[in-house]
C-alpha cells in the first residue's frame, strides 16, 4: 500500500501557483502552491520496501537541488505523511510566487560528496543565524579538504577565481589590511565560530562581531559555490546559462553521435548522411500555440561550418520556414520575418497563417521564448533564451504589428464571407 511524505517550506524562492510534477532521480515529486491557509509543500509517494527514512531523504536531495538552482532557502517547517497527502498549515508569512514556475535545470549528481555539499548549501541558506551560515558554507570547503592548512591553501588558491562582485569587493577590503585571506577566514571565521574555549571567539551580542562576520558572508558563500562548482562538478544555473547546450539538446539524440561530431567540428557532411528527422512545431514558451508552425514536414537542406539548415513545411505547402541548428555554436536560429515564407492562394487558411505569423513576432519581440518540439511525441528538442530586441521602439513595434493583425482579421472575415471552405481557429 503506498504512502504519502510531505514537507511543509518556508521559502525563499519564486514558487509554482498550481501544483507542479517535477521529476528527479527518476521519481515525480509534486509542488504544491501555496494558499490562505496552508503552507507551500513538496509532496512524494513511495511505496514498500522504500522507507519512509529513504523517502525523506530523496525529498531533501530534490530541495538541495532546487535551492541550488534558484538560490534562495527552502527551510523545512514540518515533515508529515500518511496514507493521504494532507496539508501542512501556516502562520503569517510573505508570499513568493511564480505564475510561470517551470524547472528548467535540476541537477541530480550521483557522487555522495556533491549530495552532500548541497545539502549543505541549502542548510547553510536556511539558516536565519549569519555565523552559522558562515560555518555551513565553510563545511563545504571542508568536504573537499581534510584539514585547515589545505583548506586556507585552497581558499587562497582559488578566492581570485571568483565573479561574484561584492564577495571580491570585500577580498579587496581585507587585502588592503594586509590579511592573508585564507589564513583570516579559517583562524577568525571557522575556528572564531566552531570553538568557544579559545580567544578568538565569535560572540552572538558583539555587534563589531557580527558586522565583521556578515561582510565576510558573501565571501565565504562565493568560496561555497566554487566548490561545489568546480570541485564537486555539480554546474551552476550560470554555467547552464553560458553554455546554452539546451538550444540543441534534444536534436543531439536524434542525429546520432557521429553526424554530431562532424557537425560540431564543421566536417564536410552530405546530406544523404543526416538520419531523418520527425515532424516539427516552431512554439513560444507559455504562449497558446500557434496552429500555423504546428506539425511541419522537416528536410535538411543544407549541411555546411558546423550548421544544418531544415526547411520546415507545412502540409498544405503554404507555409515554408528555414530553421538553422549551429552545432558548432549550439545555437537554435529562427527568424519568423525573414526566414518564412506565406503563400497567398486567396483562402482563409493562407490569410489565418499570415496572422499567425503576425502573432509569433509579437510574442517574440515581447521577449518571448523560442521553442521547438518533437510534434509526434511532443517531446521538447530545444528552447532559447528571450528574445531581447537590440534598438528597437517595442511600444511603436507592437503597435505596428497589432494594426497588421487587425487587418489581416478583416481579410480573413472578407474571405470567410465569400467562401465556406475549411479554416484554422484563430484568436
Amino acid at each position: 500500500m503506498s504512502e504519502w511524505l510531505v514537507v511543509g517550506l518556508d521559502i525563499g524562492v519564486h514558487w509554482p501557483t498550481v501544483e507542479t510534477r517535477v521529476h528527479f532521480e527518476g521519481k515525480e515529486i509534486l509542488l504544491r502552491p501555496e494558499t490562505d491557509r496552508l503552507s507551500p509543500s513538496v509532496v512524494f509517494r513511495y511505496e514498500p520496501p522504500m522507507r519512509q527514512e529513504e523517502a525523506l531523504h530523496l525529498l531533501r536531495r530534490f530541495l538541495s537541488s532546487l535551492t541550488w538552482v534558484e538560490g534562495g532557502h527552502l527551510r523545512e517547517i514540518m515533515v508529515t505523511g500518511g496514507s493521504h497527502p494532507i496539508g501542512v498549515g501556516k502562520g503569517p508569512m510573505a508570499r513568493l510566487i511564480n505564475p510561470k514556475f517551470r524547472v528548467d535545470y535540476l541537477p541530480g549528481p550521483a557522487d555522495t560528496k556533491a549530495r552532500l555539499a548541497l545539502a549543505l548549501y541549502r542548510e547553510a541558506l536556511g539558516l536565519d543565524s549569519v555565523p552559522y551560515q558562515f560555518l555551513g558554507f565553510y563545511k563545504i570547503i571542508n568536504i573537499c579538504h581534510k584539514d585547515g592548512t589545505a583548506q586556507k591553501a585552497w581558499i587562497n588558491n582559488k578566492v581570485d577565481k571568483l565573479e561574484d562582485h561584492i564577495a571580491l569587493q570585500r577580498l579587496t577590503e581585507l587585502r588592503q589590511k594586509g590579511e592573508d585571506v585564507g589564513n583570516y577566514l579559517y583562524e577568525s571565521g571557522r575556528c572564531a565560530m566552531a570553538h568557544a574555549f579559545s580567544d578568538s571567539i565569535i560572540d552572538p551580542d558583539n555587534p563589531e562581531d557580527t558586522k565583521r562576520l556578515a561582510e565576510d558572508l558573501r565571501l565565504m558563500k562565493a568560496l561555497a559555490a566554487y566548490a561545489v562548482e568546480h570541485e564537486l562538478g555539480v554546474r551552476s544555473v550560470g554555467t547552464i546559462w553560458h553554455e546554452h547546450l539546451y538550444e540543441l539538446e534534444g536534436f543531439h539524440g536524434l542525429l546520432g553521435g557521429d553526424v554530431l561530431a562532424m557537425l560540431k567540428s564543421k566536417q564536410a557532411l552530405t546530406l544523404e548522411e543526416i538520419p531523418s528527422l520527425p515532424r516539427l512545431s516552431v512554439r513560444l514558451r507559455d504562449y497558446a500555440l500557434f496552429g500555423a508552425f504546428e506539425n511541419l514536414r522537416a528536410k535538411p537542406v543544407a549541411a555546411e561550418s558546423g550548421r544544418l539548415i531544415l526547411r520546415c513545411v507545412s502540409d498544405d505547402e503554404l507555409l515554408d520556414a528555414a530553421l538553422g541548428l549551429n552545432f558548432a555554436g549550439e545555437r537554435l536560429e529562427f527568424d519568423p520575418v525573414h526566414g518564412v515564407a506565406i503563400y497567398d492562394d486567396g483562402s482563409v487558411i493562407s490569410a489565418e497563417k499570415a496572422l499567425h505569423r503576425v502573432r509569433l513576432v509579437q510574442g517574440l519581440y515581447s521577449n518571448g521564448q523560442l521553442e521547438v518540439w518533437d510534434s509526434e511525441q511532443e517531446i521538447l528538442l530545444g528552447r532559447c533564451d528571450p528574445f531581447i530586441p537590440v534598438n528597437v521602439d517595442l511600444k511603436a513595434t507592437d503597435e505596428n504589428l497589432e494594426r497588421i493583425a487587425s487587418a489581416v482579421l478583416a481579410e480573413i472575415e472578407r474571405r470567410r464571407v465569400a467562401s465556406s471552405g475549411p479554416t484554422l481557429a484563430v484568436e
